[in-house]
């Protein structure tokens, strides 16, 4: 019996759990070194270097929010792109510093800032690709990137991230949050 996993060539998740845009985006092959574009400034443009996503991922400078637990919380967001955070958002906002381990966990923590980020894109236009949001939360540790101010009784802090709406390597839908002094 062949217990082997079908995945879908578009999507490239199992059948079963399609991505949320599968059906309304047909994805494409990534660019390489070497193929020229179409720039929307430059015109034809030949690749001469480029850093994917996914090597972006690899790397630990992306931390991939598309498999569980953060799948199933995006889906329960109405969020139905993709979703990556740069490593210094996931560290500081998302991992659970060790003095709140077991009163907060880190789905509570996701879903607090994807679900403050919704609120906000549904009051907000975006400004091109690119949406500032705030929420409350407890860091971990102490450095502050300048994105954070004290709130309301002392120990939370307001803090403000950016999210970047943009295509994938393969066209799909994005959202990367991030550090509003991060690229």
């Amino acid at each position: 019996m062949d217990c082997a996993e079908t995945y879908c060539v578009n999507c490239r998740k199992p059948v079963g759990r399609h991505r949320p845009w599968c059906e309304k985006v047909q994805t494409s092959a990534p660019p390489k070194q070497g193929d020229t574009i179409d720039h929307p400034t430059f015109g034809p443009t030949e690749l001469i270097s480029l850093y994917s996503r996914a090597q972006a991922i690899e790397d630990g400078v992306l931390v991939d929010c598309t498999d569980d637990p953060f799948d199933e919380l995006n889906r329960n967001a109405g969020l139905i792109f993709d979703v990556a955070m740069t490593h210094a958002v996931f560290h500081r906002y998302v991992e659970v510093p060790e003095q709140f381990r077991g009163s907060q966990d880190i789905k509570g923590r996701y879903w607090d800032i994807i679900w403050m980020f919704r609120s906000a894109a549904s009051r907000q236009k975006l400004n091109g690709n690119e949406l500032l949001f705030e929420f409350l939360c407890l860091p971990n540790g102490a450095e502050n990137d300048g994105n954070e101010k004290p709130a309301a009784g002392g120990i939370y802090r307001e803090v403000q991230l950016k999210v970047v709406a943009s295509p994938g390597d393969r066209g799909e839908p994005c959202l990367t949050f991030m550090l509003p002094s991060e690229d």
